[in-house]
């Protein structure tokens, strides 16, 4: 839920605008930066002083599509999985017909890909997933794991979108760290899960978050890079407090 006033326009300003300029006070539903609702009179005033304009239907269009990017696993449903085996049969009929659902069940495949939506990692190369889970999953039946592999098959796409000047900034996890958290690491019948005391996650997140708040202005993304065993039980933690941090391994 949220209010648009139909005839005015939002205006954003960047950090260093000085210059004040009327209007009603909000917050920008898709990012949350602070915002006013302006008049169309004052437009001309507002790009002036340098701020970013935006007409109430992009609003409406940008929140949307911003929920469902941040909810799109939740909506990869099991009928909707089935419209994407239809459309990949139209080009590779054997791939499908070879590994689902005799060698990767379907609710393999959907949690995998779910996993994959959950970090905006795109799913259209649906062809290399299914590849890879054809090679992994008659033998390893943690799904995260499974996702692990997916992902290192996924790399040049996945760093891609994070590359500037054939460069990728990064903030490196601490070895300490990392084996601190292997070391934490339960195995179940399904999986395993992380089980790290209190005051070392507390630890873990208050100099993540440090080394974050020092970068920020610097970098377009906050990314840190970890050894691939690691990558996800870090992931998973910092999913709980520093929901928007991007988690890469060195695969």
């Amino acid at each position: 839920r949220g209010d648009v006033l139909v005839d005015h326009l939002l205006a954003i300003a960047a950090n260093e605008i000085k210059t004040p300029i009327d209007g009603i006070d909000t917050i920008e539903p898709a990012f949350g930066l602070s915002a006013k609702w302006i008049q169309e009179k004052n437009r001309i005033k507002a790009e002036l002083a340098g701020y970013t304009l935006i007409d109430p239907t992009s609003v409406i269009v940008t929140h949307l599509s911003e929920m469902i990017k941040k909810h799109v696993d939740e909506l990869l449903t099991r009928q909707e999985l089935h419209h994407i085996l239809d459309n990949l049969k139209k080009t590779n009929e054997p791939l499908v017909n070879e590994l689902i659902p005799n060698i990767v069940s379907i609710q393999t495949l959907q949690k995998v890909l779910c996993n994959l939506l959950k970090e905006q990692v795109s799913i259209r190369d649906l062809e290399t997933i299914l590849e890879t889970l054809g090679d992994y999953a008659p033998s390893i039946r943690d799904l995260d794991v499974l996702t692990e592999y997916v992902r290192q098959s996924l790399k040049r796409s996945i760093t891609s979108k994070y590359i500037e000047n054939k460069q990728l900034k990064v903030v490196t996890l601490d070895a300490r760290i990392e084996n601190m958290i292997m070391e934490s690491v339960k195995k179940v019948d399904n999986g395993s899960y992380l089980a790290l005391d209190p005051n070392s996650i507390q630890q873990i997140i208050q100099s993540t978050s440090q080394e974050i708040d020092r970068i920020k202005d610097l970098v377009p993304y906050s990314i840190v890079l970890t050894s691939p065993i690691v990558r996800v039980y870090y992931k998973k933690l910092m999913d709980q407090f520093i929901p928007n941090i991007v988690v890469l391994s060195f695969n």
